[in-house]
């Protein structure tokens, strides 16, 4: 996670608003988070914030940095 922290430092997407994600809902649609999906040049990154924590992040204008520096995100390789 903090390579990607520089990453998106380096290339200035910290403002950049995260406009990709989807839910995570198995078969007994259940929902156990979101998928916030990050662009950086070279490539996209998964990052995964489970229930209930994904609702207040998607009823506000989320950047990038906010949801890297979110305490519930964790990176998916």
């Amino acid at each position: 996670m903090q390579q990607l922290l520089q990453l998106v430092e380096k290339e200035k997407l910290g403002k950049q608003p995260v406009t990709q994600h989807t839910l995570i809902i198995d078969d007994k649609q259940v929902i156990h988070g979101a998928l916030f999906f990050v662009k950086t040049a070279r490539k996209t990154f998964k990052i995964m914030v489970p229930t209930p924590y994904y609702e207040a992040l998607l009823t506000s204008k989320l950047t990038v940095q906010n949801l890297l520096k979110h305490p519930e995100a964790m990176l998916l390789s």
